[in-house]
């Protein structure tokens, strides 16, 4: 059992394109949910959705059959009643005011996930931040998404839908119409090579285009840095509270490119954590028992490209448990319902987790 700590809010109408260009996916939304939690756990360390929720006009022609989709998975369908072209922004309002409320009032929740690509959410999540959430966009993978809104988030995942079938061209009889089989066409090298070759090139095209979204974000963090240079001191807080997020703002970039294999990811967080902002921050965050979701910040300022995925790590918690090993940090978890905090571990704190080797990840170890 893991914390349930992961809101997922979902803009249905813009998800499916829009009321008037309506484009239901080929994907249910079991699967939507389930390639997010696997995404917040890799790059965030989170646990598991708390609550979900999806907002549109599901009585609108061809939305209303989703539903039954929608609410098989979980997730709470809310009715949204507007006229005309208000109806756009009165799903975003009601979306809006429903995350700023479990923000304030459900602090369990670290995580929060607008699904939509409209940039009108930046707002929000500019606000989440100043309530120190981790905050994810997602989207449908072949949907064009704002660019603010990408460079605002800490996360962006692009959700896969299904292949399309084949042809029908392509698909043969089994048998003639005189009950005699026939052949299947003979198999061809070439076209399956090329088939091979188109598959390979589109994550490399997503890798170029995540790695020159990183090194936007990257330049605009160091020209703000340069034109606004802020001293370390004490923890900002916010109302009593310390605000993780505007303290992960001040760390300037110590790593640019991505990290390839598990031995190149612990090298950059070696690297990393020799950057004295970034090990302030963990040595507050060590104080406080921050979670993972408040150190996965002060880790993707310091490296912005760097992922525990990327670098054939399961998930950010293995990741960091064999990452910390020769360095004074750990993690700890007191039970299996609450999520892994940062430790100093000449402290000795209950329930500390193991180290993981080389080996261990290769293995999968746990």
């Amino acid at each position: 059992m893991t914390s349930r700590n992961v809101g997922v809010f979902i803009d249905a109408e813009n998800l499916f394109k829009g009321y008037g260009k309506l484009d239901i996916p080929d994907v249910s939304m079991e699967e939507i949910l389930e390639q997010l939690e696997v995404a917040v756990s890799r790059e965030a360390g989170a646990g598991t959705i708390a609550l979900s929720r999806a907002y549109a006009d599901w009585n609108a022609l061809g939305i209303e059959d989703y539903r039954r989709d929608v609410e098989r998975a979980g997730v709470k369908t809310v009715q949204v009643f507007s006229a005309g072209k208000a109806s756009k922004n009165a799903a975003d309002i009601e979306l809006v005011v429903d995350c700023l409320r479990s923000a304030s009032d459900l602090e369990q929740l670290e995580v929060f996930v607008i699904v939509s690509a409209d940039g009108d959410f930046v707002p929000l999540v500019r606000r989440l931040h100043e309530l120190d959430k981790y905050v994810v966009g997602a989207t449908l993978a072949d949907h064009p998404v704002n660019s603010l809104l990408e460079r605002e988030v800490d996360q962006y995942v692009a959700l896969k839908t299904a292949p399309p079938p084949p042809p029908a061209a392509a698909l043969q009889p089994i048998f003639s119409g005189e009950g005699h089989t026939v052949p299947a066409p003979p198999k061809r090298d070439l076209p399956a090579k090329k088939a091979a070759k188109r598959a390979e090139s589109k994550p490399a095209e997503k890798k170029a285009a995540d790695k020159k979204s990183a090194e936007n974000k990257s330049a605009e963090r160091k020209q703000g840095s340069k034109q606004q240079p802020r001293k370390q001191q004490e923890p900002k807080k916010t109302g009593g509270k310390v605000s993780w997020h505007e303290m992960a703002q001040e760390i300037s970039v110590v790593h640019e490119g991505p990290a390839s294999s598990p031995d190149e990811y612990k090298a950059i967080i070696k690297q990393v954590l020799s950057d004295s902002k970034v090990r302030s921050f963990c040595d507050k965050l060590a104080n406080a028992g921050g979670t993972l979701p408040i150190l996965a910040m002060a880790i993707k300022a310091a490296a912005p490209q760097v992922s525990p995925s990327d670098a054939r790590v399961s998930s950010l918690s293995r990741a960091l448990r064999f990452a910390l090993a020769d360095t004074q940090y750990a993690l700890a978890r007191e039970s299996d319902d609450v999520q892994p905090v940062l430790v100093r571990r000449n402290a000795d704190p209950p329930g500390m987790l193991s180290d993981l080797s080389l080996d261990d990840i290769v293995r999968g170890v746990q």
